[in-house]
């Protein structure tokens, strides 16, 4: 799944404008409270058919389970187009593992491969993020993290920056969380600084407006050093010497996981990641 770039559909946005932006995402959300909720996931479901057919992944953000709407959120978006749901507001794994029961529910009774939808948990307060490892280890079909930026900072009464010290504790750990799981780290609500983003190790982001979509795209898809790196790790992993369970390439170690790493970032670095 490429997210380089998730453009955000609002409310009341023309979807047509959406559409025509190069995004590799569409992320739709059900989570409007000023909004008829059933109105949300009509006009979801139907724009999620949409999005897929424009060969675009669509995601969207549901409410949390303790709001006693997930299941009807998941009952009407569930299908075989839909590529993954945001789940806002996770502080603990058990937010994960509610979730992921009742979307393997909707995935058996509507002849979907069990797991088929990915789950990303939403960081949006201290108390994710300090258990956001464990979150994404509750369940097989999480695929990352995403840290939403400007909550978070009101979580921790800090002034909200697009960039600089003030969250980097913050993105520091999603990104080290995301990557000792072998799954990708999102970043939302720093679309000014977007290649800063990258440097910190996020592989995308959440962006508002279309414009930002082709910097997006441009910074983080891997750069040539990388994709030569990850080349040469992998022909150093596939060569290593007979009943060796690591090789190793310029003083280091190149393990299974390095590996796979490694094909990850071809992957995203091919049009068709």
């Amino acid at each position: 799944m490429r997210l380089r770039s998730i453009l955000r559909a609002r409310p009341g946005d023309s979807l047509d404008a959406a559409l025509e932006a190069d995004a590799d995402a569409i992320l739709l959300s059900l989570t409007d409270e000023t909004q008829p909720i059933e109105d949300l996931r009509a006009g979801a479901a139907e724009a999620i058919e949409r999005v897929a057919e424009a060969g675009k992944t669509p995601l969207v953000a549901v409410n949390h389970p303790r709001t006693q709407l997930t299941r009807g959120d998941l009952d009407a978006i569930t299908g075989p187009r839909l590529a993954a749901i945001l789940l806002p507001h996770c502080t603990e794994p058990q937010d994960v593992r509610d979730t992921a029961v009742i979307l393997r529910e909707f995935e058996h009774t509507r002849d979907i491969e069990p797991g088929q939808v990915a789950l990303f948990p939403v960081i949006d307060t201290a108390r994710g993020l300090l258990r956001a490892a464990e979150s994404l280890a509750a369940a097989p079909r999480t695929a990352g993290l995403v840290l939403a930026s400007e909550p978070f900072a009101r979580d921790i009464g800090a002034r909200y920056e697009e960039s600089g010290p003030r969250l980097a504790y913050a993105r520091g750990s999603v990104v080290a969380a995301a990557a000792a799981h072998e799954t990708a780290a999102l970043i939302d609500g720093s679309s000014l600084e977007l290649r800063d983003m990258a440097n910190y190790g996020f592989a995308g982001a959440v962006v508002d407006d279309a414009r930002l979509v082709t910097v997006a795209n441009d910074v983080f898809s891997p750069t040539d050093t990388v994709v030569k790196r990850a080349r040469a790790d992998i022909e150093a992993y596939e060569s290593r010497d007979e009943g060796a369970w690591v090789a190793r390439r310029d003083g280091m170690v190149v393990d299974a996981p390095r590996a796979r790493q490694a094909r990850r970032t071809l992957d995203r670095a091919s049009d068709g990641g």
